[in-house]
């Protein structure tokens, strides 16, 4: 089964921020790394998202680490849609951590 991704407005933004980050502070190979990583996680969850812990059971809400400084929260919401909650750099305070 795969499932449908649904990009939230959160995760469109945090996901550019993250981008637009990497590209002033690093070098474009480290931009590819990260996008390369993030195609490879979506595929996987796309096709299994229960591979990744869940952050909030009661929820249905996953965590998934991109990179050691930026996670992807994601939510089951139907039999084959996912949402794309936030791309979370571990540098925020996690108390703003809203998912």
């Amino acid at each position: 089964m795969s499932y449908r991704l649904n990009w939230t407005s959160e995760a469109e933004v945090t996901f550019n921020q993250n981008l637009e980050y990497l590209s002033k502070e690093w070098n474009p190979v480290v931009l590819n790394q990260f996008l390369d990583r993030v195609e490879e996680v979506l595929e996987k969850i796309k096709s299994n998202p229960k591979l990744y812990p869940m952050h909030r059971p009661q929820e249905r809400v996953y965590k998934c680490v991109i990179h050691e400084r930026i996670v992807l929260y994601f939510k089951i919401v139907g039999d084959d849609v996912i949402d794309l909650l936030t791309f979370w750099n571990t540098y925020q305070d996690p108390g703003e951590l809203e998912v």
